[in-house]
């Protein structure tokens, strides 16, 4: 990500996490018992396009990651799924955000009885956590405000485990962005400047290495007339890789034909 786009999106979502922005919110209807432990003022600053979290098949004991946590939503959701033998962590590069999210998960840890989440200061394109460590990492609207997204997805599955898997939900177009957007800094924040045609955003994840990738959820996020944006949910799974073996090469008595 550019440092002009950094400072932009920073920006815009520093203020986002002071002031409420319902025109930001996408219509995603958590369930009551996904957000009953959640403090209100964490549900206002939720500015998600899906929940990737209740789509992610999550078992007990699982290690969560999502990627531009903001206030933490997806993440305490998450905790209520991984249990108090799981993980769950949240990165985030806008400070406000981060101190929104770490005071709001004092109050969800005495909800829910035990502390399974933490915020750490970070980049998509840069994740401050080991490689092979993650059994599932999820992100809500957020893939789109990096211009680099091919390295966006070779960290995801840098630090996720075998097997692990990511469902994200993201928004992109049936065509490319025209350049007048893409420089605009408010579509940017809105999540509309940086986001990648459907196909391109599946052929990237491929490349990266992902394998059984599915479109879960797909709905139509906004019409400008000329291009259309849409909301979507996408699971994908990195499986262990083998070494290749050689065969071993047959030796032939005399009586091999």
């Amino acid at each position: 990500m550019t440092k002009r786009t950094y400072e932009s999106v920073k920006g815009f979502y520093a203020a986002a996490a002071a002031k409420p922005k319902p025109e930001l919110c996408c219509p995603i209807a958590y369930s009551a018992d996904d957000i009953s432990h959640i403090p209100q003022d964490a549900i206002e600053i939720s500015y998600g396009c899906g929940s990737p979290v209740s789509l992610a098949v999550i078992k007990e004991g699982e290690v969560l990651l999502d990627l531009g946590s903001g206030g933490g939503i997806d993440c305490f959701i998450a905790a209520k799924y991984v249990g108090k033998n799981g993980g769950v962590i949240g990165i985030d590069m806008t400070d406000e955000m981060l101190n929104k999210a770490k005071k709001n998960s004092k109050t969800v840890a005495k909800n829910l009885g035990y502390d399974v989440v933490e915020f750490k200061k970070g980049f998509l394109e840069s994740v401050p956590v080991p490689e092979n460590t993650i059994d599932v990492v999820t992100s809500n609207c957020v893939v789109n405000l990096s211009p680099d997204k091919k390295k966006v997805f070779n960290e995801i599955y840098r630090i996720l485990k075998d097997n692990g898997r990511f469902c994200i939900s993201d928004i992109v177009s049936d065509k490319d962005v025209p350049l007048d957007m893409q420089v605009d800094n408010q579509l940017w924040g809105e999540c509309i400047s940086g986001a990648l045609r459907e196909d391109e955003f599946i052929s990237i994840a491929k490349e990266a290495g992902f394998y059984g990738l599915e479109i879960i959820k797909r709905y139509l996020y906004k019409d400008t007339g000329s291009i259309k944006f849409y909301a979507i949910t996408v699971s994908g799974y990195k499986f262990k890789k083998y070494p290749v073996r050689k065969e071993e090469e047959k030796v032939c008595g005399t009586a091999c034909c």
